[in-house]
């Protein structure tokens, strides 16, 4: 028969028994395919590895196959079970609405699911759906109550706090570190800001615990940490799923599941409850500013991205006027230990300076897109056939070598999964490339963003982000422009 069939395969970690799993998925549907009377080849295997089943956009493999589905280059999609093709009842029906309406035939051979069986009233693929769905959340809630079993028990669960060893399972106090704690709640109570005393920290050489230098997040975590004080909390974040994406979201306090003096204590309860219970002016005035520019503007120095900074002036009327500036993360996060001070830019004068610079590209863009990126594509496509017809060799070369005993069988499987994964990974990117769909969305894409500059008071954050690779800022504050369609 035909080979144009995927084989579907997917871990969700990369231990060493769930590495091991995936070949047996694998072998699993080619002794389906094989008694079915197909010829086996492994360049149809597609293969999620390390990516969570309940993330669908986060997972390459099963989008390929469904552009493949959508392309009509795939008739059927085998998989060893509907546990393994998603963990998440919407996705999985999703994948099998997109697979079905292509009139691609759906196998999951642990089931014995069959969708040129089922018929129309398929039932049993949304009740096995549904099951592998209630085992993650079962999974789930199992692993946070033996969780909070050992907590119970005492030990601490994630990483070792900075202030503490861990011994045993449990907390210790690190009389050194736990020393420079207390003279961060000390200096704090005292009416010290995070900035002074992130300085003060740097100045003095006293250095974090997994970090080159303090940082403002740092001294932050730390004071409102109740983990200083000896309480553990469980249950303050959750994970949710927005667009196809998990989000972790901070859960009302009522939520939280708190161990009192579950461990030694570096501060005092009442010091503790000092320092948290000031009312922060920042916390009071401080409003996020929107940054239109965010993962696009980086800083030359350190590469970290550019954000905005507020600075605020009070009127002889009550009133007040502000300025926003753009600052260097790092920089804005521990001063002159973290980066360095680039020259003040506005961010208002920065967007002005950079709509103005790209309408005058598209003025001076005389190329047609389409053939611009027709080119574009084909150079690119050339560079990744070439470096695949090369791991090819290399592949082919590793043969002879182990044939000629010139090395070990260990060494030889090694380099060969190296090469194979090399391999699936220029042919993944060979396919999207080839993918004409691709190119005619990032033409239609660039040239509504050229059209959306024309109206300066929306939000442009899109057309930017269609138009612009990246923007690198140096100290002195010019600009480097790389645009996506030159």
């Amino acid at each position: 028969m035909a080979k144009d069939y995927a084989v579907y395969a997917r871990i969700s970690t990369d231990k060493d028994e769930q590495i091991s799993s995936i070949e047996n998925q694998i072998d699993i549907c080619r002794n389906w395919l094989e008694r079915s009377g197909y010829e086996w080849d492994d360049n149809c295997i597609y293969k999620d590895e390390g990516i969570s089943g309940t993330l669908f956009l986060e997972r390459p493999a099963i989008q390929l196959i469904l552009e493949k589905a959508r392309k009509k280059e795939i008739n059927m999609v085998v998989f060893k079970s509907i546990s393994r093709l998603a963990r998440d009842l919407k996705d999985s029906l999703e994948i099998r609405e997109v697979l079905q309406g292509h009139h691609v035939r759906i196998i999951s051979v642990e089931e014995g699911y069959d969708s040129e069986k089922a018929g129309k009233n398929d039932m049993a693929f949304e009740l096995w759906s549904l099951f592998a769905a209630q085992y993650s959340r079962t999974l789930s809630a199992g692993v946070s109550a033996a969780l909070a079993a050992k907590v119970r028990r005492g030990e601490h669960i994630g990483k070792t706090p900075y202030g503490y060893d861990k011994e045993d399972g449990k907390l210790l106090i690190n009389p050194d570190e736990a020393k420079t704690i207390s003279q961060i709640f000390e200096w704090y109570n005292q009416g010290w800001g995070y900035k002074r005393i992130v300085k003060e920290l740097n100045s003095m050489g006293i250095s974090p615990k997994s970090a080159r230098v303090w940082q403002i997040t740092s001294i932050h975590r730390i004071i409102h940490n109740p983990l200083y004080c000896g309480d553990f909390v469980m249950n303050q974040y959750s994970n949710v799923k927005i667009g196809g994406h998990k989000k972790q979201v901070r859960n009302p306090e009522e939520q939280w599941i708190i161990f009192r003096n579950h461990h030694p204590e570096i501060v005092d309860r009442a010091t503790w409850e000092k320092a948290n219970n000031k009312v922060e002016k920042a916390e009071r005035t401080k409003i996020t500013p929107w940054n239109e520019f965010r993962g696009l503007a980086k800083c030359a120095v350190c590469g970290s991205n550019m954000v905005i900074v507020q600075s605020w002036k009070k009127k002889k009327d009550g009133s007040r006027s502000s300025w926003q500036y753009l600052k260097c993360s790092q920089y804005r996060r521990a001063a002159q230990d973290g980066c360095v001070n680039h020259a003040p830019i506005r961010y208002g004068e920065f967007r002005a300076l950079i709509i103005n610079q790209l309408q005058q590209e598209g003025k001076d863009l005389h190329l047609n897109f389409s053939s611009d990126f027709e080119k574009r594509r084909s150079e690119d496509l050339a560079v990744l056939q070439k470096q695949l017809q090369q791991q090819k060799t290399k592949k082919s070369g590793l043969l002879d070598l182990y044939l000629e005993q010139l090395i070990e069988k260990n060494e030889f499987e090694e380099k060969r999964r190296e090469i194979d994964h090399a391999i699936n990974n220029l042919e993944d990117r060979i396919y999207l490339l080839e993918n004409q769909h691709s190119a005619e969305s990032s033409i239609r894409s660039a040239k509504e963003a050229f059209k959306a500059l024309d109206n300066q008071e929306q939000d442009l954050y899109t057309a930017f982000r269609n138009l612009i690779k990246q923007i690198v800022i140096c100290e002195n504050g010019t600009v480097d422009l790389d645009l996506t369609f030159r």
